[in-house]
């Protein structure tokens, strides 16, 4: 931690990546609760010298700060004090008040979870807002059973294999199997094809299930016995998320108790039942030649659903919950990858190693970590504000949301046109998503272009010569708004947007709630606050000026094509605002009132026009 980054958390709030404690004479005894915490979570950072009074961070100092610091290193380090040996580094932080010293808790790795103090594991804490709070029964449950060597899916259990298996699902398994992989099933029967692909395994000389098999495969009566809750709760709601409650009954509701191939397929029958766009799928594949984007993005998230949940938590269910305005997927099981890591190609650590490949097999699963990148890639297609994920590393949760609103709007082309910035389409969708949330990082970059690493640096360096954002921290990975476009695009201070709804209420592909950006608009201009905020939205004249302008046109022209007899009248108040918003330009700008005068669209305003034509496009796909 730099001495500018302690000195701008210190006018924060403590939240849960940092901990603040006064320690003038010697390390506090909480510490080492706040070393469980942060490392049973997903690290943050403890600072010593800092003491909190009314609701603020004072700096108070470390009187010895060597003292300080070797008496903690030295406990961090002691196994009879805390469980594992974590690589904490400490810096030194001479400040005119006093000492500070700042040391990062790094997360510690799966198999050393959970992280406890004083050789007992009832001792361990998870990190909860600015709260150190001791791990439950639950909690503790489930750092053991992540931790373990052999994975939960893959332990055999004591079940008679002539009976556990649903003869409909593996003949179903099997057909996809040998489509998806030609000349690999030689298998005489179903027991050998199950040995022959790890579904079986020999304990003792006897053929045992493993728990992948019973869960993937298995009839109704065992699934439940190995499972004893619903694998997925799937509702339909008519009302927006905002307006959610629990009090509030569901418009449709399947609760899913059979294996998950069974689970899979009723999922995807509801899906089809409520899609405002209905379409055939071949039965035996659940896909057709053309998948429509979001279909792509609601099948890889659902599989996801389905496959990486906890299936040793038998206190919280699978949820998926359809509203007109987004999707929602909460799962039981945080993600052993982080973000970024997701948003990668490449293969990541799971929690159902088994059953994954068990789906991977037969093209259900991503191949090569792909799944979270499809589900963005979809979304991004359909010109949406990227999905939405939390993974609750202290909860042990996975959220996941997909939102129907449009990333670029009306709003948000007038106010990119009337700061003259010239914007590749991925510029444009990330200059658009920093206006909303204030902040990005190059991982938001990644998500909202699928670019590259370094692809995506080069885009915020071309941000960054345009002088709209800045790089914010040591790293230079985080980013934020120029400073002299903050008071224009003030950051939104509603989680969701409240904006028009589009479609029926009770389909699953609705259209969006598009977030007005009309206020970051209107403040968008200097010196022409009237012209720009006529520009927040187009009349109907303004936009019949756009659709005839694709050409030069003269201002006879214009008037007579939208029926004005009035001139001067017409050019004040609606040809002017296109000029100064920068969607118009003049022929000859030197000479405003020549004979010879026309008007023509700017870049920024055949992007316009474009964008235009997209929304009726789309709007017409959408009508049942």
């Amino acid at each position: 931690m730099t001495r500018d980054e302690l000195l701008q958390r210190l006018e924060s709030i403590e939240w849960n990546d940092i901990e603040f404690k006064e320690a003038s004479w010697e390390v506090p005894k909480s510490a080492l609760s706040t070393v469980s915490a942060f490392a049973n979570t997903a690290g943050g950072h403890l600072v010593f010298g800092v003491k909190q009074a009314k609701g603020l961070f004072i700096i108070t100092g470390v009187t010895d700060a060597d003292q300080v610091q070797n008496t903690f290193l030295g406990q961090v380090r002691d196994i009879n004090k805390i469980s594992v040996f974590l690589p904490i580094d400490g810096t030194v932080h001479n400040l005119p008040e006093g000492t500070v010293l700042a040391f990062y808790i790094p997360e510690a790795a799966r198999q050393q979870k959970p992280v406890y103090l004083d050789g007992n594991p009832k001792k361990a804490h998870v990190r909860r807002g600015g709260r150190d709070d001791t791990c439950t029964g639950d909690e503790l449950l489930r750092f053991m059973r992540d931790a373990a060597a052999v994975r939960y899916d893959a332990e055999p259990l004591e079940v008679d294999i002539s009976r556990c298996f649903d003869e409909e699902s593996v003949r179903w398994y099997r057909a996809r199997f040998a489509s998806s992989n030609p000349g690999k099933d030689t298998a005489a029967d179903d027991t050998a094809f199950l040995r022959s692909w790890g579904f079986l395994v020999e304990q003792g000389g006897v053929l045992r299930p493993t728990r992948a098999a019973i869960l993937v495969l298995g009839s109704g009566e065992y699934v439940r016995q190995v499972l004893p809750r619903m694998v997925a709760d799937v509702q339909l709601y008519r009302h927006t998320s905002a307006q959610y409650d629990s009090a509030v009954r569901w418009a449709d509701r399947l609760t899913v108790e059979d294996n998950l191939i069974k689970a899979w397929q009723a999922v995807v029958d509801f899906y089809f039942r409520h899609s405002e766009r209905p379409f055939a799928v071949d039965a035996t594949t659940l896909r057709r030649d053309d998948d429509p984007p979001d279909y792509i993005s609601f099948r890889e998230a659902a599989i996801n659903l389905l496959i990486h949940q906890d299936f040793g938590d038998t206190t919280r269910v699978p949820v998926i919950r359809f509203f007109r305005d987004q999707t929602e997927f909460f799962n039981p099981g945080d993600a052993f990858a982080s973000r970024e890591q997701l948003l990668d190609p490449g293969d990541k650590e799971v929690r159902n190693p088994s059953i994954v490949n068990a789906f991977r097999r037969i093209g259900l699963s991503d191949q090569g970590g792909t799944g979270v990148r499809a589900i963005f890639d979809g979304w991004r297609k359909l010109g949406f504000v990227p999905p939405e994920i939390e993974n609750h590393k202290a909860e042990k949760s996975f959220r996941l949301r997909l939102r129907r609103e449009k990333l670029i709007t009306e709003a948000q082309l007038l106010a990119q046109a009337q700061l003259g910035a010239h914007l590749s389409e991925e510029e444009a969708d990330v200059f658009a998503y920093l206006t909303r949330k204030g902040r990005i990082d190059l991982t938001d970059v990644k998500a909202l272009t699928g670019f590259s690493g370094a692809d995506a640096r080069q885009l915020v360096q071309r941000l960054t010569v345009q002088a709209l954002l800045v790089a914010q921290g040591e790293a230079g990975n985080v980013f934020v708004l120029a400073e002299h476009l903050r008071a224009r695009f003030p950051v939104e201070k509603t989680e969701y947007s409240q904006g028009n709804q589009s479609g029926s209420g009770e389909a699953l592909t609705s259209g969006g709630a598009e977030q007005s950006t009309a206020q970051a608009a209107a403040q968008a201009g200097v010196g022409q606050e009237k012209l720009v905020q006529s520009l927040v939205q187009l009349t109907a004249i303004q936009w019949q000026i756009v659709g005839l302008v694709d050409v030069p046109r003269t201002i006879l022209e214009l008037t007579a094509h939208t029926g004005h007899r009035q001139r001067a009248h017409f050019k004040r108040q609606h040809l002017e605002p296109l000029l100064a918003g920068g969607i118009v330009r003049m022929t000859k700008p030197d000479k405003p009132t020549s004979p010879n005068q026309r008007y023509v669209l700017t870049e920024a305003g055949v992007q316009l026009k474009l964008w235009r034509e997209q929304q009726a496009a789309s709007h017409t796909e959408e009508q049942p």
